[in-house]
């Protein structure tokens, strides 16, 4: 497994230098962004909406992204996450009996709807796929590498300034499903014109 996802991870480094023909940081846009984000770890994330108890937050901006456009509708952005789990909060179908902290580093590829229709407005959905390490400290594998699958949207406000809301499913190489998790995020960002 560790060897398959190091070619894949490899392949994806190595694709992405491919393209740098037609990349240049010194032409393209990088947008950073600053967000409040919950981690639900319960080990069952399709009753999220009502398994309270499985949401783990802070209540300030725990989440660091910087994103480079690349080409074509493709970008490439960095994560890095911080929060904690509470006492009595669920975690992978058991209640916590002390709390713990979650830490998450992911590089994910994006691919913006819009370059479908060849004009980015203030609506600019993506779909998001990636790679991550995640450092859950209550979990039976604390470290584990994870697999990322999701949906995001942009909205742009003003002038670079906008507002980003993402969703993310988690696959952790360790643990079986129930230490799969989800990852949503509400972000204020903005966008650096070269």
């Amino acid at each position: 497994m560790k060897i398959k996802s190091t070619l894949l991870i490899v392949f994806f480094i190595c694709s992405l230098g491919l393209s740098a023909q037609y990349f240049s940081l010194k032409r393209t846009d990088w947008t950073l962004g600053l967000s409040s984000h919950i981690v639900v770890d319960g080990g069952k994330e399709m009753n999220f909406p009502f398994q309270t108890k499985a949401w783990n937050f802070v209540p300030y901006p725990s989440r660091l992204t910087a994103e480079a456009y690349l080409v074509k509708g493709w970008s490439v952005q960095t994560e890095l996450a911080y929060t904690q789990y509470k006492v009595g909060n669920i975690l992978d179908n058991v209640a916590t009996t002390k709390s713990g902290t979650y830490l998450g580093f992911d590089a994910n590829a994006k691919f913006a709807m819009s370059h479908w229709t060849k004009k980015r407005g203030w609506f600019d959905p993506y779909l998001t796929f990636g790679y991550g390490y995640t450092m859950r400290s209550l979990a039976k594998n604390v470290h584990t590498g994870n697999s990322n699958l999701g949906l995001g949207c942009n909205f742009w406000i003003y002038e670079g300034f906008g507002l980003n809301l993402q969703g993310l499913g988690k696959f952790a190489w360790k643990g079986g499903t129930k230490s799969n998790y989800s990852h949503y995020s509400v972000a204020l960002v903005y966008k650096f014109k070269p």
